[in-house]
């Protein structure tokens, strides 16, 4: 509960599910109550990216993970449907402020999250 902002910008796209509860636990941790977390993530503007079956399931609202043994490295690649990110992530102690499709811009566009800690 030291910092008044945290920012994982382009981590949580190249974790597997497991590591990015502990990612967000440490976050969590780290931030002072009412502090900010800006966080990223692949979403829909790569949906061409993924085959059939990842589409539907990112459809579904399930995260897709490629390369997961790899975690850490840009093989491995993680896709977050915004309703899996409110239901999965933000219960860290989290809630959001404000959520902006693709805000994250250049290489590459993500989505941006701009979280408060509770």
């Amino acid at each position: 509960e030291s910092f008044e902002l945290g920012y994982a910008l382009s981590v949580l796209t190249h974790l597997p599910e497991a590591i990015q509860h502990e990612w967000m636990d440490e976050l969590r941790r780290v931030i002072r109550p009412g502090g900010f977390l800006l966080l990223t993530t692949h979403g829909e503007r790569y949906l061409e990216r993924l085959d059939d079956e990842e589409r539907r399931r990112f459809r579904a609202g399930r995260l897709v993970v490629r390369w997961g043994e790899v975690a850490g490295t840009n093989l491995c690649t993680a896709f977050h449907p915004p309703a899996w990110v409110r239901e999965r992530l933000l219960p860290h102690g989290f809630e959001e402020v404000e959520f902006v499709a693709e805000g994250a811009t250049g290489n590459p566009h993500q989505d941006l999250y701009v979280l408060r800690a509770a």
